[in-house]
């Protein structure tokens, strides 16, 4: 029994980590940063400076991480206290059925990584959070006004896409620079077209941004 248990709270414990690098994930992080930063917040460890910065200086990453720090002090002191008193009252060998349980548990948790369906899960509840969150990343902000990256994911219709018809200007919002892979366009002109994959970083008030839709 006391072996199930521990498999409840790791399981547990890799739900919030999933839910946490979501949360991360919706106010524009990349995909693999805000997971590392969800486990780092988790676990207690990995930040680096650099990372740090770009967590304490966005108002709703403070909170998603300051609640994961929570849930990872009180988890850890949770275990401890639990390891003890099953320590005290003797570990008990699992069933095969428990076994059995734990085996396919892993073994599914494992497919549903293989297979993507994690990652369709993940763009699925971020399409939920996009209908009223920010698609950027605030890298400076300074009053009302601050530089935001917005990441174009996908483009839809056949025509292309171009900063001109983004329908940013209609926002007052002007794009600095798109990013490219390893390549970076200096203020680029009206007719420069826009990829999926592309960066677009801009500047305007952030009350624009909020109104700004794909």
């Amino acid at each position: 029994m006391q072996i199930t248990g521990m498999f409840i709270f790791l399981l547990v414990w890799l739900i919030i980590l999933w839910i946490g690098s979501i949360a991360l994930e919706a106010t524009g992080m990349e995909r693999p940063k805000a997971r590392f930063q969800a486990l780092s917040a988790l676990s207690g460890t990995g930040f680096t400076t650099r990372e740090a910065e770009s967590i304490v200086d966005h108002p709703r990453r403070r909170r998603i991480v300051s609640w994961l720090i929570f849930f990872g002090s009180v988890g850890i002191t949770a275990f401890i206290f639990f390891m003890i008193l099953y320590v005290r009252a003797g570990i008990v060998a699992p069933t095969p059925l428990h076994i059995g349980i734990i085996v396919a548990s892993i073994v599914i948790f494992l497919l549903l990584i293989w297979t993507g369906i994690i990652n369709k899960l993940t763009n699925a509840i971020l399409k939920l959070f996009h209908k009223t969150a920010v698609r950027g990343e605030i890298l400076h902000q300074t009053g009302e006004y601050g530089i935001i990256r917005f990441r174009i994911t996908k483009i839809d219709g056949a025509s292309g896409l171009t900063i001109n018809n983004v329908k940013i200007k209609e926002h007052n919002i002007t794009v600095l620079a798109i990013e490219r892979g390893d390549k970076v366009l200096s203020l680029p002109k009206d007719e420069e077209p826009v990829l999926a994959g592309d960066n677009l970083l801009c500047y305007g008030k952030v009350t624009e941004f909020n109104e700004l839709g794909k």
